[in-house]
């Protein structure tokens, strides 16, 4: 029996995560796409908790269609008056002896926001009855969601992806692994592919590498040396076709011309150039390396910040096309996707 699904996903995304969910479950049917939340229908639940390219995924209790002219709770109340809630599909996804309190969030257009909760008290109850679960609204296990977008639609949902990392488990400057993951699917890996990530910092590009994709060589570089030995015990069981070496970017020494097949990676952002930081010449000469180790049929995926100046870079170097770019946010600050090939000039 197929359920319906929300997942929620960086914005700016939607074409890639499309293609991804199409090639992860075999029978999805995508219902709606709006940018960074997408309503589908799988028969595959347990598989949905371990898509790796969304933030989050819901189970999908009741929907609507709006009016953006309404406030919030009459919204809400319409909604509340619509539901009927399925909770033989809820206790298929919820494990009962972790689950033992909830609480229901109200969002309005990507914000929190106060509701009537006279208009929700029989909901609560009737949750608290059916899973066997109390209400709780600080530290709650389940999370019911009352959703509303500008789009002019509300849902009503229950969190179902709760081993997801928090901003407190991520290093500063540390990649999210969705996007870690995405950038990794961008490239179109496979067994014979040989690929380098040359400011690996954390590791979050080669950690999804290695755990979701098949290649042939992975290389993980970067000049942080705390960064670089910590990422060697992580990795110090592993197979040997990984290989973590402090290197700089700029000077890739050990690679032959035309070694490499895939370069994934995430350079300094920084946007706040100085005489002693001069990041044009700094793209510029990453550039040139990066087509000196790379083949003629090669592709770099690039997460980029810093983006006028590194398009200015692209630009006087001439060696490589940009074949697609994805505008999207990371943590709040605008940042682009590149796809590059190398140029046939």
């Amino acid at each position: 029996m197929k359920n319906y699904y929300v997942s929620t996903f960086i914005s700016g995304l939607s074409d890639v995560i499309k293609k991804l969910l199409i090639s992860n479950l075999s029978d999805v049917e995508i219902i709606e796409l709006f940018d960074g939340m997408v309503i589908y229908k799988t028969q595959y639940y347990q598989d949905v908790t371990r898509l790796k390219f969304l933030n989050n995924s819901f189970l999908l209790l009741g929907q609507m269609k709006t009016n953006n002219n309404n406030e919030f709770n009459v919204d809400l109340n319409n909604l509340v008056k619509k539901l009927n809630i399925d909770y033989s599909a809820i206790k298929l996804h919820i494990e009962k002896s972790k689950n033992k309190n909830f609480k229901i969030l109200s969002i309005d257009k990507n914000q929190p926001v106060s509701i009537n909760f006279r208009l929700i008290e029989n909901l609560e109850n009737s949750i608290s009855k059916n899973l066997n679960v109390k209400l709780n609204k600080k530290n709650p296990d389940l999370e019911f969601c009352f959703l509303r977008r500008s789009e002019g639609v509300m849902v009503f949902m229950v969190k179902i992806t709760y081993n997801r990392l928090t901003e407190k488990d991520i290093n500063k400057g540390e990649l999210r692994p969705e996007l870690a993951y995405i950038l990794a699917s961008l490239a179109e890996l496979n067994k014979n592919k040989i690929v380098i990530d040359p400011f690996c910092g954390h590791g979050s590009i080669p950690r999804q590498i290695v755990k979701n994709f098949k290649y042939n060589m992975c290389f993980a570089s970067d000049t942080d040396v705390a960064l670089i030995e910590r990422l060697k015990n992580e990795y110090k069981k592993n197979n040997k076709k990984l290989f973590i070496k402090v290197r700089d970017a700029l000077a890739l020494e050990g690679f032959e011309n035309d070694f490499i097949d895939v370069i994934i990676t995430d350079p300094p952002w920084n946007m706040f150039e100085s005489k002693n930081n001069d990041f044009l010449f700094f793209y510029k000469a990453m550039l040139v390396e990066f087509n000196r180790i790379l083949k003629n049929d090669g592709r770099m995926i690039i997460l980029m910040g810093n983006v006028n100046v590194f398009e200015k870079a692209l630009y006087e170097t001439k060696f490589f096309d940009i074949k697609i770019q994805y505008n999207i946010l990371v943590n709040g600050k605008k940042a682009n996707i590149y796809m590059l090939e190398k140029s046939s000039c």
